[in-house]
This record gives C-alpha cells, structure tokens and sequence, in this order.
C-alpha cells in the first residue's frame, strides 16, 4: 500500500496494528510535506495523487471493519475516529474535484487524525485485542 518503513523503525504494535501503524508515516510525512508549502509551487509539488488518496480510503476501509467490534467500548474515541474519516474524506472528494483550498486543512486534520489513532486509539484498542 503506501510507502513505508521497515518494521524494525516502527514503535512497537500488536501484530493486528503494526501494518496500519507503518502505513500512518507514509500519511504524516504527506501532511508535513503539504503543512509547510506556501506557495503555488510548492502545492502543485503537494498535491496528493490519486493513488495516495485511494490507498488512503482503503486504508480508512480497512481500520474501520477491523475496529468495529471494539469500537463499542469506546465510544469517546470512536467519535472522533468516525469523526475525522467523515472529515477527511469529505476533503479528499474537494481534493479529487481539484479544490486546491482544501489542501492545507486535509493535511493539518490528516497529521492531527494520525497522531490520535497513535497516541490515543491504538493504545486503546491493543489494550482490548490483548486484554491483560
């Protein structure tokens, strides 16, 4: 799927999460990549491609059908993770019709939406695929 880091550079992750983690640095390094353009240039560089944008909706698909049994016991953090797939896909629809002012705020809610799973929902959900 995306471009991503051996396993070995990775943070440690259930079996069932390290995949979905190492394709999430492939996401942040896109954010960061359209967080710091500032200029006509610089987005035309950017721009997502088709092939990201779609991997990235299978990537949503697949966390999504992975996570729906636990996601019950979470309801705070199974807001937000509904939440931001709504947002960012409705981004990326503006994004795929060519709306170059749906950029910045794809990349700011792509960069805050993976920094979540990471920090909040994985850690969640490992807790629940291997309880203690």
């Amino acid at each position: 799927m995306f471009n991503v880091l051996p396993q070995e550079l990775t943070m440690r992750r259930s079996p069932e999460l390290v995949h979905l983690s190492r394709e999430h640095h492939a996401a942040l390094v896109q954010a960061k990549r359209i967080k710091g353009s500032n200029s006509s240039t610089d987005v035309l560089e950017v721009w997502p491609s088709v092939a990201f944008l779609t991997e990235l909706e299978a990537h949503f698909d697949a966390e999504e059908t992975m996570f729906a049994q636990y996601l019950v016991h979470l309801p705070r953090l199974a807001g937000q993770f509904s939440d931001d797939h709504k947002t960012l896909r409705a981004l990326m629809r503006q994004l795929h019709a060519g709306k170059l002012a749906a950029l910045l705020a794809f990349g700011e809610r792509l960069e805050a939406h993976v920094r979540f799973e990471e920090r909040e929902l994985f850690p969640a959900l490992e807790g629940l695929i291997h309880p203690a």
